[in-house]
């Protein structure tokens, strides 16, 4: 009869707790702040920062990267203002609003919160091209991205 080998377990929990910990860091980056390196990493990517549109004074298709919602208007300035100051920081005005101004936002960022009537914080973009260069740029941050015109005003 052989010699069964027992090999202990410290490799693999090593390798694993490295990746746990690789993740957590590149977790703990990620982002769409000035705060956090968001605007250092532009240049890495080839990317640069689109130009947002007014949705109210744009025609036609829109796609909206939603980066934040709230449950309801009645709280969505304070849990929001954070990401508004963010953005703004990065030159992008805005404010929230509700996703009912756009076709099929509402159901989208209803099915996925499960809020009845979501205010978010989202940005215009004029092409899918634009929006995919944001969210690729704010990575982490995109709640979701939706396509339509807009409906208010």
């Amino acid at each position: 009869m052989g010699t069964a080998r027992v090999v202990g377990p410290a490799r693999p929990v090593r390798g694993i707790l490295a990746a746990v910990g690789v993740l957590a860091a590149l977790a703990g980056t990620a982002g769409c702040s000035p705060d956090d390196g968001a605007a250092a990493d532009a240049a890495p990517t080839g990317l640069s920062w689109p130009t947002a549109v007014d949705p109210a004074s744009t025609d036609g298709t829109l796609w909206v990267v939603w980066t934040d919602v709230a449950q309801d208007a009645t709280v969505a300035g304070a849990e929001l203002a954070d990401t508004v100051e963010d953005l703004d920081a990065l030159g992008y005005r805005t404010s929230p609003w509700e996703p009912t101004c756009q076709e099929s936002a509402q159901e989208a960022l209803g099915g996925l919160t499960g809020y009845e009537a979501p205010v978010g914080v989202g940005l215009a973009f004029s092409s899918a091209q634009d929006a995919g260069a944001f969210d690729t740029l704010c990575e982490g941050t995109t709640v979701t991205v939706t396509e339509g015109a807009y409906t208010c005003g």
